[in-house]
């Protein structure tokens, strides 16, 4: 298992990027034969549904990343990094506040596709996945930290919170780490649900017309503008400053 858990850590981005693609064509599919469960007035409330579903995962991700100290909760690939214990904040309610975040987040897109087997199939490999990534991680962390590690491993559950549990960060807000950090998810969504809605228009090429599409569409082509121009915001603010290396927050302001 510890094998397989470092190579799959090493190439946990691909999964999301496997399910995207396959989930495209499915829907692409399901539009080109009208095979979707709603009408198209009720399937902009599905999709509106889905997409606070996906931004409940990226604040979950968001609240994570900004109370956590530099040196964890990274996006490392090819080692395991811990500088500290993360024990408080989301981490005192879930071992994994990030995977339970990346997990609403991607069952948001799977369910975009209103394809039953498509959905199973994701739970099971998510599953798989990261049970296997989680074992890889714990059995590092234990090694680096040991009793303490083990005292709050046996106290918090490994994925689903248990709210209860709940203990305030002891550590300020890191905004600067979160807009540097969490950018690429910020974009991805609203990237990913507009071609989503692009896929659907193009499966009756008949009826599709750029100019009408996007003002059919103009929610998602403006979210989609907006963070994609974020993107490349931060991006060129990360490689010509230094504003956004602030990575302090040793304490609450």
């Amino acid at each position: 298992m510890l094998r397989q858990g470092q190579f799959l850590f090493k190439f946990r981005g691909l999964l999301p990027v496997a399910f995207l693609i396959i989930g495209l064509i499915i829907f692409f599919l399901q539009a080109r034969h009208s095979a979707f469960f709603f009408t198209e007035d009720d399937q902009r409330t599905y999709d509106l549904a889905c997409l606070c579903l996906a931004l409940s995962g990226l604040i979950i991700r968001i609240i994570t990343v900004g109370y956590s100290p530099k040196g964890t909760s990274g996006r490392n690939t090819a080692t395991q990094v811990a500088h500290q214990l993360n024990t408080t904040g989301l981490y005192a309610v879930t071992r994994n506040p990030l995977y339970l975040g990346n997990f609403l987040l991607w069952l948001a897109v799977v369910l975009l596709c209103q394809h039953l087997g498509f959905t199973i199939l994701f739970l099971l490999s998510f599953w798989w996945f990261y049970r296997l990534i989680i074992f890889t991680e714990e059995t590092f962390l234990e090694t680096e930290f040991g009793a303490d590690y083990l005292t709050w491993k046996n106290n918090t559950p490994v994925f689903f919170p248990s709210l209860r549990k709940y203990q305030p960060s002891t550590r300020a807000f890191n905004w600067k780490k979160v807009l540097r950090k969490e950018k690429n998810g910020i974009a991805a969504i609203f990237g990913i649900f507009f071609l989503f809605q692009l896929s659907g228009a193009i499966a009756a090429p008949e009826k599709f017309h750029p100019v009408t599409f996007l003002a059919d569409h103009l929610f998602w082509s403006v979210c989609a503008l907006g963070s994609g121009l974020y993107y490349l915001l931060i991006k060129v603010i990360s490689a010509t400053t230094n504003w956004l290396e602030n990575n302090s927050g040793t304490g609450r302001a």
